[in-house]
């Protein structure tokens, strides 16, 4: 005695017919006595004709309907290319493909990455093949010759990704594969550093800080940070996003990075590259007092001059090497103000649900300025290493 497989062009018919045969899960539903000869319409390699026979629907690989009283040997399934012989005793739960998670994207380098999966069921066959699979573009299949073979069986695992090249974005999805066939972990998108570990940087009193304002368009984890121009959109959001001053890249963009509303400083995604954070209040006060105290440390971090800043450029000396610059700021509603009289740099220290503090530098004055502004306002952002 054989047995008739039908997938999704017989599955309105077999949902009349059966009542016990249902979608929607990975596990197999209830057997049901089906009285039904076919050839499929047509859309698959005929099946032998059967009748009476108990059957129940998977969703895995399109529908598939499994016979579960036939003898040994004959039970097959479709694995969306051909029929597939499956030795199984009777009346067994069908075969499926494993169940897998992608593990989170570590140890991130200008070439390199760690991430790995976890096989919580085989999918009652053996798992013959694991490891993760990665790409440029979103949900990469092991077809690409980026993979890694991390053995078999289930568990977790970890796969360690080479040859990735800098300051890309990449998207790597763990995989199981058993006879039925190969499953995917969801994924996850990861961006490599060498941007990041190449910034330009100094120590101050034992803190290491960048030396330049922050000019990057994703987060850590190689999610975009919307660019906004529009005022207001701008003064509306509370996400984060960025912005050229004026919007005007060309003028502005190499010297003084991009202003970021405070959504993006503290959005959980990461603002700053790995290894480095924003700083808080206290470490504020750290270097600050480090510099002198309050009423002289802007001039020790402003850079000398007036190629930048405007005329006096009250005691700039740069003695720290912060080389502070006069990169103004977005208002709350939009407009951008102070470029060449004020450098202005986000917190991440929140004041209330409106405001968080930020730092200021005047070409007025040799005075560290910390105030609070609203979350919305655009400002320059520096780095201090964890």
């Amino acid at each position: 005695m054989q047995k008739i497989f039908f997938i999704c062009s017989l599955f309105t018919f077999l949902n009349s017919n059966a009542q016990n045969v249902g979608i929607g899960t990975n596990t197999p539903v209830a057997s049901a006595k089906l009285d039904v000869t076919s050839t499929n319409s047509g859309l698959l390699p005929p099946r032998m004709t059967y009748t009476q026979r108990n059957a129940i629907v998977n969703p895995v690989a399109g529908l598939i309907i499994y016979c579960t009283d036939c003898a040994n040997g004959e039970m097959q399934y479709y694995n969306g290319t051909t029929w597939m012989q499956m030795t199984v005793a009777v009346g067994s739960v069908p075969f499926v493909v494993p169940t897998i998670t992608t593990t989170s994207v570590s140890a991130i380098t200008t070439s390199t990455a760690t991430s790995g999966g976890n096989i919580t069921s085989d999918g009652g066959v053996s798992v013959t093949a694991r490891g993760v699979v990665w790409d440029t573009l979103p949900s990469p299949t092991i077809v690409l010759t980026n993979k890694t073979i991390d053995g078999s069986g289930t568990g977790n695992y970890t796969s360690n990704i080479t040859g990735l090249l800098s300051n890309k974005i990449y998207h790597v999805r763990a995989y199981a594969t058993n006879s039925v066939g190969t499953a995917y972990g969801g994924d996850s998108s990861f961006i490599t550093s060498a941007n990041f570990v190449n910034l330009p940087s100094v120590t101050i009193c034992n803190q290491v800080w960048t030396s330049k304002n922050l000019d990057v368009d994703h987060y850590r984890n190689g999610d975009i940070i919307p660019k906004v121009t529009d005022n207001a959109i701008w003064a509306g959001l509370n996400t984060g996003a960025w912005c050229w001053y004026n919007n005007d890249s060309a003028t502005y963009a190499s010297i003084y990075g991009k202003l970021y509303n405070w959504y993006a400083v503290t959005d959980p995604r990461g603002l700053a590259p790995l290894g480095w954070h924003v700083p808080s209040e206290s470490e504020l006060t750290v270097l600050i007092n480090c510099l002198g105290g309050s009423n002289i440390a802007g001039g020790t971090m402003k850079e000398v001059g007036t190629s930048y800043w405007s005329s006096p450029n009250l005691a700039a000396t740069n003695s720290s090497g912060f080389t502070g610059l006069p990169g103004g700021m977005r208002g709350l509603a939009g407009p951008f103000v102070f470029t060449g009289t004020n450098g202005v740099w986000w917190s991440s220290s929140e004041y209330n649900t409106t405001d968080a503090l930020h730092y200021r530098l005047s070409y007025s004055t040799s005075s560290v300025i910390k105030s609070n502004n609203g979350k919305t306002g655009g400002h320059s952002v520096r780095l201090v290493k964890d």
